[in-house]
């Protein structure tokens, strides 16, 4: 036989194809995925290290999650184990030889094999569960219920399919069902409108008393004899007295209602005895395993009834899902083996005794506990209690937000009286989580106390948002971090659980990382500054050399030649983000606006007092290929944690800084890192020190080009061979040096470079007592005081190069504004006269000749009214599509690095919202408040933007922004200095000097508008291009070979329609070709009769007539309160706006005559009440149908929709005929007679919110 050889080679090339064929991805998650691992990390984190609060969650034990994570997750089991496994006690069904022998045999009741490991688990939790909720042992059970007896369906993926499974079983679509409302407690799926149990059933709520706060049977009772409902739930989410059971069974019995209890929330509970259980009162229970019964994510749904547990079965599957988890079934399992323990028993005890012992403390600290109190794992606090500074009333989305920045995590709830969950007025606090955690009754008193102080210090208001106000809050500085502290200290004395400690310790800003105790702080310096004899001392918690040798010499040096000093205890902080320059440029004093990457200004940091927070140099690093600016910001040692602090609340938005105006935000958010104590690898940063009259003599020995640094400026590179930024500084221009910022693995190396090359110039090292004494000398406050003391007034007068009080804004600037009252500025007021022009002729003026159009004058231009009809063309726009020739508007380019901050200084709205290819709708303001124009913005690059605006505004506004531009008028009447932080580049875009930039506006609307364009596109991108532009989005592309932006926007509260921005000498061409390929889908050329008709119909402004004019109406009173940015800290106008929109007392209203044929309204037509009391003026009217639609400006109070109202028609030309007096009045006398009308809603229902 012949001799086989084998090679290594072969062997190994064997086990390498042997690898290759592996595909179970056996490595670990940290390995496999870390950005997912290290997600997780960042989880345990936030568990470990705040006071969850949710009664909803709690704590899965690592068993149940060692299941959860277990093989049985690779099955799918659709179908159900065997029934004998399901009625087997458990000794039975571990019978693993019996169970297995008859599953060879007689298989199961699953669409799928490999399935007989799935029956154990399903059917063991099944058990466990019917032993849990057995009332047979209970010796205080009322009604004795065995395992055997109740019948368990562990497939439920949540709570809500349990639910939905039970209206499958037991009631048909529109049957009759009563449940909890929502507001006052109840589930989603008890019959929420928003939920589809309140669309597919007839659904009756019931809630609580309003003066007892708590269920009232009786009227339960009336309500069910009243409806006969099918089926009536019991159970709840936020309420938090249980039920009476046996009250709920015999109301069901009366009406012959099957009795459905939800125990999601309290199933714990119920099994360690501390709530009443339903179990022989309902006839279907539904729970969930992950509240405070602790376990996976899942529910359970029980019947004690063998049918209706069959049709529960059929309902769960096939009825509402398909495959179950099986996973899941190994956890519950796992969790029902808890849940039986004497432990699980005490901590439900527990939980219980928390709940009742912290509502108890909130109520005794004046807080108002809805309901009246609790005896379950909850408690709802009642915020509409809490006093105010504002006015405003405090909601749950806000106190759940600060709160949560606080390290307590609630979340909001409705209570009765809310209207719906997005504005509710409670806060829900539960036990569970913290129980577990080890905290009693001691804790409890100290959360009540720090909730209460946390919830009567938060300022709340809102702004006008879309659909309704948005509210908000702040609370100081102080308060946060004090209760943030206190917080961290509860935290330390609970037990927490993680699967990977240190990486969770670790873990800094930006995750949730309240500040650390302070600790005595040591510069990577500290053995060289023991090897020169320094006298080392501590302040300000670092160990720093106070002085070396001899103050004297080391004082004498930096005045002569040159010292080194360590800087370790500087702060350095990076600012970065989309909107770090404003957000700096809000809270420093000095303007940053016009900084260039490596150029560095020194500041103040100022509180809204205002006083001293800091003082700082501020470095301009760069800004990336994604738009983020990144800033450096030296801080000083003693004020660091007070900076940080201050410019993450800033950056959150939610900590007061401007006492007289609570709604103003700085702009943000940013990302604020310290580089001196960062966690990631290679960021952290230290610094050291080079002045000195040879300061540049040394450096250029090491690097010629570093010495000639001009001041305030800085450089990115090496010194020799460390990597850093060296910066050209100093206290005043008398001690000018050098500033390096490196890692503090190479702080020796660079300090001992420095000495060596400074030798020969009788280099020396420096401490404290000189560093401070340069500070003395340039009048800044010594790092050696525990506060800084100095106010902005001070500050400024001896400092005013840190200061630009001309800025649009800083926090403190108005209290040193005017204080300094005499050193304003004198501007010239803007003031435009309106010269008389020639009307003009648009491009399309021959076309419109064409058409036959009749025309009229408006705003200098000859336009068409309309062509065949207004009511045609009108329906055209409502059912086709209608083509407006619309270059009568004004077009403005605004583009450069300071566009953007031109534009939100200019106008109401906030522009740096805006992403390229996005527009929104804006207010220009005078500086008295009153709006000069509406406009539409587009951002059409970073730096570049248009702007959109009237006709009959176009020189007007053409003229204010080049004003506003020029620096040179009025734009504050308060403080007259003040004017744009940098000049922008503008471009009237509407003359021919803009050459092939110069637009013209078509408009191209209704609902087969997007199928024209889409004919005339004919490459497939551009296709999807156009199918793809959101409302209020725009592209910038070529239709036919012409150049165009195409923007989804429009006059006429079309959803859908189109505005074309193209060069005018090809408007002729694209009109004539709209006209042509739009005629198959009904297209027709539109005048300014149907352009107004359908703006009237939508409930849209029109300037002179719903905004401005004679009444100087307002965009709140316009109804368009949501396009002015209240949280911009500045743009013109706003404070004036403001103290008119506090005294409000009229808005606009749509109305409809009720009479046809009647002579048209016109604008200010009075407006009369049902009782003849004058309460405003029309603004505008069209016949809309053969129906009058209008618009007026009326009392607010008699703005509610549906009331009638009468107008007086008055006499073309305002000529009014004398009337006699009513008791005078003999035959053929003529009085004038009123014409009834409706209030209509604001705009109309069908369609959303038009924007304009």
């Amino acid at each position: 036989m012949e001799k086989r050889e084998f090679s290594s080679k072969k062997v190994h090339s064997e086990k390498d194809e042997q690898q290759s064929s592996n595909f179970l991805f056996e490595e670990n998650l940290s390995e496999i995925d870390p950005d997912t691992d290290l997600i997780i990390g960042f989880e345990e984190n936030r568990q470990a290290k705040k006071l969850i609060l949710i009664p909803s969650e709690s704590i899965c034990p690592r068993a149940v999650r060692q299941a959860l994570g277990s093989v049985f997750t690779n099955l799918y089991a659709e179908g159900y184990p065997p029934l004998r496994m399901t009625r087997d006690e458990e000794k039975q069904l571990l019978d693993f030889k019996n169970q297995l022998a008859h599953y060879r045999r007689y298989a199961d009741r699953r669409f799928y094999k490999g399935g007989e490991y799935v029956n154990f688990v399903e059917a063991l939790a099944q058990r466990r569960a019917a032993e849990c909720f057995a009332t047979d042992k209970n010796p205080h059970a009322p009604i004795k219920i065995s395992a055997d007896e109740i019948f368990v369906n562990v497939q439920p993926l949540s709570g809500a399919a349990a639910n939905n499974s039970v209206y499958e079983a037991f009631v048909q679509p529109g049957d009759t069902v009563m449940g909890m409302a929502l507001a006052h407690g109840g589930h989603l799926t008890h019959g929420s409108e928003f939920n589809r149990s309140g669309r597919r059933y007839n659904v009756v709520s019931y809630g609580v008393n309003e003066e007892t706060e708590r269920l009232n049977y009786q009227i339960i009772r009336r309500l069910a004899i009243q409806h006969k409902p099918k089926m009536i739930i019991a159970g709840y989410t936020s309420y938090p007295w249980a039920p009476d059971w046996q009250k709920f069974r015999r109301i069901a019995d009366t009406v012959g209602a099957i009795l459905f209890a939800d125990i999601a929330h309290p199933a714990g509970l119920v099994i360690a005895g501390q709530y009443p259980s339903p179990v022989g009162y309902a006839d279907v229970i539904t729970l969930t395993t992950h509240k405070t019964l602790c376990g996976p994510r899942g529910a359970v749904i029980l019947s004690t009834d063998e049918e209706k547990a069959q049709r529960i079965d059929n309902a769960v599957f096939p009825g509402e899902q398909g495959g179950p988890h099986v996973n899941k079934f190994a956890a519950m399992a796992a969790a029902f083996k808890i849940a039986q323990m004497p432990k699980f028993k005490k901590l439900q005890e527990k939980i219980v005794e928390n709940a009742k012992v912290l509502a108890s403390s909130l109520k005794s600290r004046g807080l108002k506990i809805a309901y009246g109190g609790t005896n379950t794992h909850l408690l709802v606090i009642d915020l509409r209690a809490v006093e105010t500074r504002t006015g405003f009333s405090l909601k749950g989305e806000i106190a759940a937000r600060i709160l949560d920045l606080c390290g307590l995590v609630v979340n909001k709830n409705t209570i009765p009286g809310d209207e719906t969950a997005a504005d509710a007025s409670g806060i829900r606090l539960g036990t569970p989580w913290i129980t577990q955690r080890g905290l009693g009754k001691e804790e409890m008193e100290k959360l009540a106390e720090l909730i209460q102080r946390v919830l009567t210090r938060i300022q709340p208001f809102s702004y006008i948002g879309l659909k309704g106000d948005l509210p908000r809050g702040k609370i100081d500085l102080e308060t946060l971090e004090e209760v943030k502290q206190e917080v961290a200290e509860l935290v330390r004395r609970a037990e927490a659980e993680t699967s990977a400690p240190d990486r969770a310790a670790n873990l800094g800003y930006p995750h949730y990382h309240p500040s650390a105790k302070s600790y005595l702080k040591e510069t990577s310096l500290l053995a060289v500054h023991r090897k020169l004899g320094a006298k080392l001392v501590e302040t300000n918690g670092w160990r720093m050399p106070l002085h070396y040798q001899n103050f004297s010499q080391e004082l004498k040096a930096v005045r002569k030649t040159a010292v080194i000093f360590d800087l370790g205890d500087m702060g350095l902080l990076k600012v970065s983000g989309e909107r770090a320059k404003p957000f700096l440029q809000g809270i420093s004093t000095n303007n940053l606006a016009r900084l260039k990457p490596g150029e560095l200004l020194p500041s103040f940091l100022l509180d809204g007092r205002p006083q001293l927070i800091d003082e700082v140099s501020i470095l301009y690093l760069d800004s990336d290929n994604r738009g983020r600016d990144h800033y450096l910001i030296v801080t000083n040692r003693s004020r660091t944690e007070k900076v940080k602090s201050w410019l993450r609340g800033l950056s959150d938005g939610y900590i007061t800084f401007d006492r007289d105006d609570i709604f103003a935000k700085v702009e943000g958010p940013a990302v604020v890192e310290d580089l001196g104590d960062s966690v990631q690898e290679g960021l952290c940063r230290i610094g050291i020190g080079l002045y000195g009259p040879d300061s540049c003599n040394i450096l250029s020995k090491i690097e010629p080009s570093l010495a000639n640094l001009k001041k305030f400026h800085f450089r990115q590179g090496k010194i020799g061979d460390i990597e850093g930024i060296i910066s050209r500084a100093g206290y005043n221009g008398d001690s000018l040096g050098f500033e390096f910022y490196i890692h503090p693995n190479d702080a020796i190396k660079l300090w001992n470079l420095l000495l060596r090359q400074g030798k020969e110039f009788g280099i020396k090292a420096a401490g404290l007592q000189v560093r401070n004494q340069l500070r003395s000398e340039a009048g800044l406050p010594s790092n050696e005081e525990t506060e800084f003391i100095g106010d902005g007034v001070s500050l400024y007068k001896a400092h005013p190069s840190y200061f630009d009080l001309s800025k649009p804004y800083f926090i403190g600037q108005k209290i040193i504004n005017k204080a300094l009252g005499s050193w304003a500025a004198k501007k010239e007021e803007f003031q435009y006269k309106e010269e008389k022009r020639k009307v003009r002729q648009t491009p399309l003026y021959q076309e419109h000749l064409k058409l036959g159009a009749s025309f009229v004058t408006f705003a200098g231009w000859k336009m068409p009214l309309c062509y065949t009809g207004i009511s045609e063309e009108h329906r055209a726009v409502r059912e086709a599509a209608g083509l407006f020739d619309v270059t009568h508007m004004g077009v403005i380019e605004i583009a450069g690095e300071h566009a953007a901050s031109l534009l939100d200084m200019v106008s109401s709205n906030y522009v740096r919202w805006l992403k390229d290819g996005q527009s929104h709708y804006a207010y220009l303001l005078a500086p008295d408040g009153n709006i000069l124009d509406d406009v539409m913005i587009y951002r059409r690059g970073r730096h570049k933007y248009m702007m959109v605006l009237n006709a009959v505004n176009e020189k007007k506004i053409w003229t204010w922004l080049n004003a506003v531009n020029s620096e040179k008028f009025l734009i504050d009447q308060d403080y007259p200095n003040k004017e744009v932080e940098g000049k922008a580049v503008l471009k009237n875009l509407k003359s021919s000097s803009s050459g092939k930039d110069q637009k013209a506006d078509l408009a191209l609307q209704g609902p087969n508008s997007a199928a024209i364009l889409q004919k005339l596109a004919k490459e497939p991108e551009l296709k999807r291009k156009l199918a793809r532009i959101a409302r209020n989005e725009f592209i910038e592309t070529e239709l036919t070979g012409i150049e165009m932006i195409i923007s989804r926007s429009g006059y006429t509260g079309e959803t859908i329609g189109y505005e074309l921005y193209l060069h005018p000498e090809n408007a002729t061409l694209i009109w004539d070709l709209l006209l042509k390929e739009g005629q198959q889908f009904g297209i027709k050329p539109a005048g300014l009769g149907a352009r107004d008709s359908t703006r009237i119909e939508a409930g849209l402004p029109l300037y002179g007539h719903e905004l401005a004019g004679k009444h100087g109406i307002t965009a709140t009173e316009a109804g368009y309160g949501a396009f002015v940015k209240l949280h911009k800290p500045y743009f013109i106008g706003k404070k004036r706006l403001m103290e008119r929109q506090a005294q409000r007392k009229m808005e606009i209203i749509r109305f409809k005559m009720k009479s046809k044929g009647i002579k048209m309204a016109k604008s200010e037509d009075p407006i009369v009440d049902e009782r003849g009391q004058y309460i405003g003026r029309v603004t505008s009217c069209a016949l809309v149908e053969g129906i009058q639609l209008g618009m007026a400006y009326v009392d607010k109070n008699f703005a509610q929709e549906g009331r009638k109202i009468s107008i007086f028609m008055l006499a073309r030309g305002g000529r009014i005929s004398p009337e006699a007096p009513k008791d005078k009045l003999t035959r053929g006398d003529k009085v004038l007679l009123d014409q009834e009308a409706v209030v209509l809603s604001r705009f109309p229902e069908e369609k959303s919110k038009p924007a304009v």
